[in-house]
């Protein structure tokens, strides 16, 4: 949730101070802010079986985390800049 909350604000001084990012900077942010690593991490704290080694390989940014949030996030900007053409 920290990390979520800082991106967050990131975004938010971004747009303050009308800066606009490189697609590298713009990435590793926007995967974090989408939610969808915080939603995956407590998609495990809601199963039965979750232990704390788990959670501490979901928490350490694996590659399919990464690459989830990734995919949702560019599918996520297409949507959003095609409703507003």
């Amino acid at each position: 949730m920290k990390r979520l909350v800082q991106a967050q604000m990131t975004q938010a001084r971004w747009f303050h101070c009308n800066y606009t990012p490189i697609v590298d900077e713009y990435m590793q942010v926007t995967t974090i802010s989408s939610c969808y690593p915080m939603l995956i991490i407590i998609s495990y704290i809601g199963m039965r079986d979750t232990t704390e080694e788990i959670l501490i390989w979901a928490t350490s940014d694996p590659i399919i985390v990464i690459a989830a949030s990734t995919i949702c996030r560019i599918m996520d900007d297409i949507v959003g800049n095609e409703v507003r053409t």
